[in-house]
């Protein structure tokens, strides 16, 4: 078998070879240690330290919630407001200020006498019950308790997703001076869970009473899904919702993996609070065993695999190299330029432009060739066509036509021979490094541009007439093909 058979033949043998050693080997592992896993378990077992990550977050969402009371009762705010809120900027201080000192940056003040939005930066707005945006402000304003959690865009802050803790302001007589508060943006919540995951190696999740997903550590429970639609927690959602204040420790199975869960009221968010481990990342010692036994096994896997996919990969490159280039010049051949030329026509006509083709001969070659040699022969092509390669654009196409001659297609607006040209020039003016006696060549071009309904066959006969005319007018020099006639066959990439 050889070929593309082969090679895959190949990747599949070693793959197989070492996926087997690895199987034997776990297998043979886990059959000596299975009593070790039976006594690690009903031994160690795995207790939650959900009371450890409780406190830890507690402070970063308790806090703020201490922050909004304060506020709410904060004498002087309420002094200020009952007079008029004389000096708008004076509570743009203050908030800023709370901000300032506790490490926030969404606090916040709407007046009911006014209606004005007051933040760090000013006054935002007037809230209005018009408004959708404002409907959380007249919420708070008939609500019975004291504050209130809810999600929102803070369109003071770009309307970055921000957890606002509203709390409602009253004065001494209980009639109601406005909602004071703080915003805490979901990114930085979420980023302490997230970390709180990686130290602890636990998923952790707030809910609200209707067993919706309001933060979380893990990708797998998005903000916004129901407990009741999670697979595995489902069938626990009443036992977690039925308000208990209690830490209720529970169990499920998902995957073929036993999980351990605690939950956890939190009347001061009106959340529950869950925190779940896969039980079998409390097998310390046997996990360490395993995991570094898969490693190895794994490693030397992956290091015959890469070797195995680099060898073929260089195999693979070289016989596109072989297919597709000269392999003198490094330019494109006939059988490559064929297969590219559909898609650089579409090319063309995505940015509108014409394809303008360049023949070009290198003047006296067979003389050169003959004089000093086939190898001196071949290092004036390869350094003619470095020099051409070196004044093309990356959508050119530079192709060896054969013998001594080179077809160069590029996008144009018109026809140009300034290309040419130039290439004419710099070809002339170099000196051949692989020639005695400082030798230098000249080149010869002929230019037309192809357009329909002219095939591509037309056009190339054109331009090579039009070569043929610069060897016959002295060489060196560039000239232009008559313009194709106007009747004809559809432009093609064909030949």
């Amino acid at each position: 078998m050889s070929g593309p058979l082969a090679r895959y033949r190949l990747v599949i043998i070693v793959t197989l070879l070492l996926l087997g050693g690895i199987v034997v080997n776990a297998c043979l592992y886990y059959r000596q240690s299975s009593d070790e896993i039976r006594r690690s378990i009903v031994e160690q077992g795995l207790p939650l330290t959900g009371d450890t990550i409780f406190s830890q977050i507690d402070q970063g969402i308790l806090r703020p919630l201490s922050v909004a009371a304060l506020m709410a009762h904060d004498t002087f705010l309420a002094d200020w407001m009952q007079n008029g809120e004389i000096s708008p900027e004076r509570a743009s201080r203050y908030l800023s200020a709370i901000n300032g000192r506790n490490g926030i940056s969404g606090s916040f003040l709407v007046s009911e006498r006014s209606r004005r939005y007051y933040y760090a930066g000013g006054i935002h707005k007037i809230v209005s019950a018009s408004n959708p945006h404002d409907a959380w402000y007249f919420r708070c304003r008939g609500m019975r308790q004291d504050h209130e959690i809810n999600l929102d865009r803070d369109m003071t802050n770009g309307g970055q997703a921000t957890m606002f803790i509203n709390h409602r302001m009253l004065d001494d007589q209980g009639r109601l001076l406005g909602v004071i508060g703080v915003g805490l943006p979901l990114d930085q919540l979420a980023r302490q869970l997230a970390a709180h995951e990686q130290r602890f190696r636990r998923r952790i999740y707030f809910i609200d009473r209707g067993g919706r997903v309001m933060l979380s550590s893990s990708r797998a429970f998005p903000s916004g899904k129901r407990l009741q639609e999670l697979p595995g927690l489902s069938a626990l959602s009443p036992a977690i919702l039925s308000g208990r204040e209690a830490p209720q420790r529970l169990e499920y199975s998902l995957d073929g993996n036993r999980y351990l869960l605690t939950s956890r009221f939190l009347p001061e968010l009106g959340w529950h609070l869950l925190v779940e481990q896969n039980a079998s990342r409390a097998l310390q010692p046997l996990r360490a065993s395993l995991l570094a036994n898969l490693a190895i096994n794994s490693a030397i896997l992956l290091l015959v695999v890469m070797a195995v996919l680099a060898t073929l990969q260089r195999h693979q490159r070289k016989l596109r190299q072989l297919a597709t280039t000269d392999q003198l010049t490094g330019c494109l051949n006939r059988l490559a330029f064929l297969d590219l030329l559909p898609g650089w026509l579409r090319h063309c006509q995505r940015i509108g432009a014409i394809p303008q083709l360049l023949m070009l001969d290198i003047d006296h070659f067979k003389q050169a060739n003959d004089r000093y040699g086939h190898q001196v022969g071949d290092r004036l092509l390869q350094e003619t066509a470095e020099l051409l390669r070196s004044q093309l654009r990356g959508n050119d196409l530079l192709i060896r036509w054969g013998g001594e001659e080179f077809m160069v297609l590029v996008a144009s607006h018109g026809l140009d021979d300034s290309l040419a040209e130039r290439l004419r020039s710099i070809v002339a003016r170099h000196l051949m490094q692989g020639a005695p006696d400082k030798l230098t060549i000249t080149i010869s071009v002929g230019i037309g541009l192809w357009q329909p309904p002219e095939t591509l066959e037309a056009a190339i006969d054109r331009v090579d007439q039009a070569l043929y005319a610069a060897k016959q007018a002295g060489r060196n020099r560039v000239c232009q093909a008559i313009p194709a006639p106007a009747t004809g066959q559809a432009a093609s990439a064909g030949r």
